[in-house]
C-alpha cells in the first residue's frame, strides 16, 4: 500500500487544560506530507499563516495524491487535522470524504482498545525513533524538549526551520510506522502503568472502515473516547458518512 503521511502545525496556542474547539479557528502556520517512494517531503507554509486559498491548496493535493493511489495518512487526522483543513480551507464536504477515506493509525487503536496512545508510545515500542525531541534555532542554539504545543510560539517568532524540521519528522515517523505494521501485522507499546501492550493489526483500516470495529468495554473509565467524536465536525448532509451511520442530520 502506498502512503502520504499527512500533518500541520497551528497559528494560535492552545492554553493547557483547554478544549481546542473552544478557541477554534486555529490557523495553520505549515502542513507537510511524506509520500511512500519519494524521499522528498512536501511542504505548504506562509510566516502569516496559510490563507483560504493556501489552504485549499493541500486539499486538493492531498485528493490528487488519493487519485493517484496514495491513501492519506495520519495519528489522530479524523478529528484534528482535518477538522483544522477545514475550517481553514472551507472545504467541510471534501475533507470530510478525505478523512473517512484515510488510515488514522491512532484511531484503529482507540475503536479496537477503548483508550487513546501516543504515537511516541507506539514508536518506542516497536523500536522507530518517533517524534523529535531537538531542534536547531535560528541564534544556534538547541531547543531541547520540542513539542507541537511549543510550534505556535517559535512560529511567531520567526523559527520556521525548526518548526518544519519538527514538522519533517511528524510525518516521516508515522509512514515508516506504517510500513511497519503492513510488514508485522502488529504493534506494541507500554501503558501508563508500566504493562507492555500488543495489538494485533492485520490490516490498515480506514477511518470509516474503523467503525465495524466491535466496540470494547471502557465503562472502567471516567471519560472514555467517543467515537462520535471523531465524526462529530462532519457534514451532516455528506451522503456517505449519513449511509454509515457516522454523522446525524
Amino acid at each position: 500500500m502506498k502512503f502520504a503521511s499527512f500533518d500541520l502545525e497551528i497559528i494560535k496556542e492552545i492554553p493547557e487544560d483547554t478544549d481546542w474547539k473552544e478557541i477554534a479557528p486555529l490557523g495553520i502556520s505549515c502542513a507537510a506530507a511524506a509520500v511512500t517512494e519519494y524521499p522528498e517531503i512536501r511542504f505548504w507554509q506562509s510566516p502569516k499563516g496559510l490563507d483560504v486559498n493556501e489552504s485549499q491548496v493541500i486539499v486538493r493535493d492531498l485528493q490528487n495524491a488519493y487519485n493517484n493511489g496514495y491513501i492519506p495518512l495520519t495519528w489522530n487526522g479524523t478529528s484534528f487535522d482535518f477538522q483544522v483543513l477545514a475550517q481553514e480551507s472551507g472545504l467541510y464536504n471534501e475533507c470530510a470524504k478525505l478523512a473517512l477515506e484515510h488510515i488514522d493509525m491512532m484511531m484503529i487503536i482507540t475503536f479496537t482498545k477503548g483508550w487513546y496512545v501516543g504515537l511516541q508510545s507506539v514508536c518506542d515500542g516497536v523500536g522507530i525513533k518517533g517524534k523529535l525531541k531537538e531542534v536547531k534555532l535560528n541564534d544556534g542554539s538547541i531547543l531541547t524538549e520540542m513539542t507541537g504545543a511549543r510550534a505556535p510560539e517559535l512560529w511567531a517568532k520567526g523559527e520556521y526551520d525548526a518548526v518544519l524540521e519538527y514538522l519533517k519528522d511528524d510525518v516521516t515517523q508515522p509512514l515508516e510506522l506504517a510500513h511497519y505494521i503492513e510488514k508485522n501485522k502488529t504493534i506494541k507499546w507500554k501503558s501508563k502503568s508500566g504493562n507492555t501492550q500488543t495489538l494485533y493489526i492485520p490490516k490498515l483500516l480506514t477511518a470509516r472502515e474503523c467503525f465495524q470495529i466491535p466496540k470494547p468495554d471502557n465503562s472502567w473509565m471516567d471519560n472514555p473516547p467517543q467515537r462520535e467524536d471523531f465524526v462529530s465536525w462532519m457534514p451532516g448532509q455528506l451522503p456517505s458518512a449519513k449511509a454509515d451511520g457516522l454523522v446525524s442530520n
